[in-house]
């Protein structure tokens, strides 16, 4: 199986095209003048594709550890750049996407370079276990589980007992990588460890208020020992279960929510607790440091609900 280790990922492009005057461009190095009524924005995040499906006369695109869905149209004019997903899909490697502007609608794909390929890859550190070595991998009981949970959902973004960077469960629409991280890592600070469960599909959940679309989503997975002395496993993911730890079927049920249409799961599969984010391929990444899961969390962290859609740029975390 190939693995991608990583504790910073730096290479990706997203280009966002938007109406603006030549004038506008200039005043902005980051601004690119394409034509008179296009503008390509430099960003970064999303442009190492991980699966192509279609869907409803359009295919929907996932990508390396965004949660959120793409989608291209599937037309004549599109046949080139879907075929450059799909060769990116197969090989695991970066290319350039334009989106239109705030939507998750792809309007060109460009290959990446071998620059950009060999700059991508050099990113990557490999995986580190050193800080899970003295942790305890199984909860001694359901008290001390429930005391854990009380933890960690008190650092929720929002609350009173919050520390910099809390943990943007009010904020559903992606980030679910960094929120596991950080659930792990203050279980890690207890001087106990887990595993996380990975769910892949076409997912749809219910904060209550408003639904979103996933293609992936992840939680950390907890061994604990029952009144009876048998070890058993629960999820801690307060941004879907605020009230305690589930199992993990009822918490891929949840994931499925047909109430806010079509859902479907096609995977799931459990890793060390140290993995960052895992492909539906089986490829892992890690941020052995912390450094973008923290960022991720305060650049989400004032938000709630499921707006906006997709979510903010990750720019500054490096991704």
């Amino acid at each position: 199986m190939k693995k991608f280790l990583l504790s910073m990922m730096a290479f990706v492009t997203i280009l966002s095209f938007n109406a603006c005057s030549d004038s506008n461009a200039s005043q902005d190095p980051n601004l690119i003048a394409k034509e008179s009524n296009e503008v390509a924005m430099k960003d970064f995040g999303k442009t190492v594709p991980v699966g192509i499906e279609k869907e409803n006369g359009k295919f929907k695109i996932s990508f390396m550890v965004t949660a959120q869905p793409y989608e291209i149209a599937d037309s004549k004019e599109n046949a080139g750049y879907i075929s450059m997903i799909r060769q990116a899909v197969e090989n695991e490697t970066p290319v350039h996407v334009f989106l239109q502007t705030n939507t998750n609608k792809i309007a060109k794909v460009e290959k990446a370079t071998d620059d950009d390929i060999r700059y991508f890859k050099s990113v990557f550190n490999k995986e580190e276990r050193g800080e899970s070595s003295k942790a305890v991998s199984v909860i001694p009981n359901l008290a001390t589980l429930n005391s854990l949970f009380a933890q960690i959902k008190n650092q929720a973004c929002g609350t009173s007992t919050a520390s910099s960077p809390c943990i943007t469960f009010r904020y559903p629409v992606d980030g679910c990588y960094a929120r596991a991280h950080k659930m792990r890592q203050i279980l890690l600070n207890a001087g106990y460890d887990c595993e996380k469960q990975f769910v892949y599909g076409n997912l749809r959940a219910s904060t209550g208020t408003c639904c979103v679309s996933w293609v992936y989503h992840v939680a950390i997975l907890v061994s604990f020992k029952n009144a009876s002395g048998i070890v058993e496993k629960r999820i801690i993911d307060p941004s879907l279960f605020s009230s305690g730890p589930v199992t993990d079927s009822a918490w891929r049920a949840a994931c499925t929510n047909t109430s806010c249409g079509s859902a479907s799961v096609s995977s799931y599969a459990n890793t060390a607790g140290n993995v960052y984010y895992r492909s539906p391929s089986g490829s892992l990444l890690y941020d052995n440091n912390y450094v973008n899961t923290n960022c991720v969390l305060n650049i989400f962290s004032s938000l709630s609900g499921c707006s906006p859609s997709p979510a903010p740029s990750v720019a500054s975390c490096g991704f």
